[in-house]
Order: structure tokens, then C-alpha cells, then sequence
């Protein structure tokens, strides 16, 4: 049998197999062709560390601004975010959809949003959450130590940040698994693998997602609380104006998404890393290495969010080739955090690694993660006390495929089955 020959052409972004399993992908393109327009998306690529980061800073020629790329042209609608945008946006003229990006928004607009929300995500107020989440961490496990066995995705995963993200923003609990659905249903339309059906679908429920939003709004308005939702509907910028609605719908979908699909997808991602290689789990539970590099090499690794888009605003020059205006850049944060040029043994956890937060998995300058000191938080801790509560964790026989979910930009596991005891 012939080998495959090296090229980016043999590996389509959008193939599940290759969604599966991209780092093979990611080595080829990062080799062969850095930036590469892919025949499949429209996209241009991009793959090393250093071109990637200065898409993410040189506002000059790239945009966060990305719908005019769809309005423009019919056939962009085919192969981008909604590939049925015709359809999709029918639902949304009809239901009264409300959007302005607001953490994906340019200068000044963006500065204006994040000053809005920066007070709810303070060092101060982070740690102050401290207590709750260690409370969080410990009740959830409790709901599965005398059973010796937990489908840990579900049972884990999901359920810690999503708590915590509602409890910030100020939703009410008994609404939590409404409003992980909508979550998912936001994270649904970067999947690329939706049908028509499943796009309008989708479109219908975020929609409600609004409606519920706005209601929630209106109470707060009435009887503020010390949640993140307060806070923003009683902004008053430096001009004397407050939010308005379309704006607070867009921070705090942002939030609820943002809050906890990455969280759940790097907890995930981390335990089986340690599954799989136990010395490193033997050298967190002895004090030998740090629970927080090892939090920054997992999402390193398993960057969970793999890709975001960005439009070229005029022609520019990256690693050679000519982009012309109006392009969409394809960032893999995922290939850049393995960049052999940036990292030393890229392709192995190291948890004594110089400057282990240098990985681009949260993006970086004014467009860093707004909440990626909660989520650093929120892994620490729960490995630190998962491996203090749980001894001779192994994987669940003839129950884990692995597999991750078939998305376009983000990376987690769909389950993970899991045996263990009590210390």
C-alpha cells in the first residue's frame, strides 16, 4: 500500500474521522501549509502559534465582525456558520430574534461590554467563590461515592461548572437543565453538522432562550440580587446610559455558554489524560507536581475550543500567502498550542513546563477569556479534591468508546465511564 502523501488536501476539517483525531491533521497542515485555503470550508486555515496570535491582535487587518462574509454572498451560506442561513434566518425574522456581538464586537464596543462585565469576574471575586465551588465539588461527589462507579461526563462534568455559571449569573436552579439545553443548542450551530431541520430547530429554541432572558431581565430590574445579571441591568456607563436589551442578550448568552462548555470539555479531557498516563496523576496526588500546570497543560493539549473565525478587513501577507479582503481566517487553536516552534515536547504533558500559560486556548490581549480565571479555579479544585476523595480510579471495562462530539470548534468527550474507591 502506498503511504499517504503529506498534504493538507488529504485532510478535510469537516471529515468526523478527522474531528476525531486531528493532531495528525494539525502536524501536516503546520509542515506542508501553515496557511492554507481550504477547498472544503472556503477558509483559510491557520495553524502555527505566531500567525495565529497576531490574527488575534493585529486589528488593523483582521475582524471579529464575520456576518458580512454570509451577507455578502449566497454561497458562503453553504459552507459557514448556519450552512442554512436562508432558513435559519426566516425563524429569527419571525420570532423576533434579537443579536449584537458583544464579546465578539470591535473597539470601542467591545471595550464598552467588557467593562460591563469585568467587575463579576474580578481576582476578588473569584476567589471569593472559592467555598461554594469546594461545597459544589464535594456534593457532587457524594451523589456517586457509594455506588464505586460514574459515567463522569454526566455525572461531573457537566453539572459543576453549569452550576456555578447559573449561580453567578443568577438563574434561577430549577431552570439549570433548560438552560444547559439552550447551551448546547448556542454551541450547535458551529458543529457544522447539522441538517436543515436540525438548524431550524435549534433556531426555534434559542429564540425562547431569549424570551426567557428578557423576563429574567425585567425581574432583576425589580429586585436586584448580587449576581452577574444585577449587575448588568444596572450598568451605567461613563456616558449615562444603560445596556441595551439586545446588548444584554448578547453578554449573557455568551456568559451561559462560555461559563461551562469548555470547563466541561477540559475536565473531561484532563481525567483521561490521567487515566492514561498515571504517573502524572501519582505526582499530583504526592505534591511532586502543580494542579495548576496541570490544568494548563490540559487545555493545552485538548484545547477545547479548537477553532474561531476572524475576516481579513483588507489584503495582507501571512506566512506568504496573499489573503485577499473579506476572507475568513480559520484559527486552530488546537494546532497552535501544539506548535513544535513555541513548545518543547509538544505532543506530551509536562508538568514542570516553563511558563505553562502561554497556550492560546483562552485567545489573548483584549479578547482573553473573560471567565478563564473561574474555569482555571474550577479544574484546580476539582481534581485536587477528586484525587484526595478517590482511590484506585480506573477506566470502566467494555464501556468507553472514547469518542469525542462531532463539532466543527469545540472538543469533548461524549462520556466517560469511570470505577474507583473510596480513600
Amino acid at each position: 500500500m502506498n503511504k499517504k502523501i503529506k498534504s493538507p488536501e488529504n485532510y478535510n476539517l469537516l471529515d468526523p474521522d478527522v474531528i476525531e483525531s486531528p493532531y495528525e491533521a494539525y502536524k501536516v497542515y503546520r509542515e506542508e501549509a501553515p496557511v492554507y485555503h481550504s477547498k472544503d470550508t472556503g477558509f483559510y486555515v491557520v495553524t502555527k502559534y505566531d500567525d495565529l496570535k497576531r490574527v488575534l491582535t493585529d486589528y488593523d487587518y483582521f475582524s471579529r465582525d464575520i456576518a458580512a462574509y454570509w451577507e455578502k454572498d449566497s454561497k458562503h451560506k453553504k459552507k459557514g456558520y448556519w450552512k442554512h442561513g436562508d432558513s435559519v434566518g426566516r425563524v429569527f425574522r419571525e420570532k423576533g430574534w434579537q443579536q449584537i456581538p458583544c464579546f465578539g464586537a470591535e473597539p470601542p464596543y467591545h471595550t464598552k461590554f467588557r467593562k460591563a462585565a469585568n467587575p463579576s469576574f474580578t481576582a476578588k471575586r473569584v476567589k471569593n467563590m472559592e467555598p461554594y465551588i469546594v461545597n459544589l465539588i464535594n456534593d457532587l461527589i457524594d451523589s456517586f461515592i457509594d455506588d464505586g462507579e460514574v459515567e463522569f461526563v454526566s455525572q461531573f462534568c457537566i453539572p459543576l461548572p453549569m452550576n456555578v455559571i447559573q449561580d453567578r449569573l443568577g438563574f434561577p436552579k430549577k431552570d439549570l437543565p433548560k438552560l444547559k439545553s439552550w447551551s448546547q443548542d448556542t454551541s450547535a450551530g458551529l458543529s457544522q453538522m447539522l441538517s436543515e431541520e436540525e438548524e431550524i430547530s435549534v433556531a426555534e429554541r434559542l429564540v425562547e432562550f431569549q424570551h426567557y432572558m428578557v423576563k429574567t431581565f425585567e425581574e432583576k430590574r425589580l429586585n436586584p440580587k448580587d449576581d452577574i445579571i444585577s449587575d448588568l441591568v444596572n450598568y451605567i456607563d461613563e456616558d449615562g446610559k444603560k445596556l441595551e436589551t439586545e446588548e444584554l442578550l448578547s453578554i449573557v448568552s455568551d456568559l451561559n455558554i462560555g461559563g461551562n462548555e469548555t470547563t466541561t470539555d477540559s475536565l473531561g479531557s484532563g481525567m483521561l489524560m490521567l487515566m492514561q498516563q498515571r504517573d502524572k496523576m501519582d505526582d499530583l496526588i504526592s505534591g511532586k507536581a502543580k494542579y495548576k500546570n496541570f490544568v494548563e497543560e490540559i487545555i493545552r493539549l485538548e484545547t477545547p475550543v479548537q477553532s474561531l473565525f476572524r475576516r481579513v478587513r483588507k489584503d495582507v501577507l501571512l506566512s506568504g500567502v496573499e489573503i485577499p479582503e473579506g476572507s475568513i481566517i480559520d484559527m486552530r487553536f488546537g494546532s497552535a498550542n501544539r506548535d513544535e516552534e513555541q513548545f518543547e515536547c509538544p505532543m506530551d504533558m509536562i508538568l514542570d513546563r516553563k511558563n505553562p500559560g502561554k497556550h492560546l486556548a483562552y485567545g489573548t490581549s483584549h479578547h482573553h477569556c473573560i471567565g478563564a480565571p473561574l474555569a482555571r479555579q474550577e479544574m484546580r479544585l476539582a481534581f485536587q479534591i477528586l484525587l484526595e476523595r478517590l482511590t484506585n480510579i480506573n477506566l470502566a471495562e467494555n464501556k468507553n468508546d472514547f469518542l469525542h462530539r462531532s463539532h466543527f470548534a469545540l472538543r469533548g468527550l461524549n462520556k466517560l465511564y469511570l470505577t474507583f474507591e473510596k480513600t
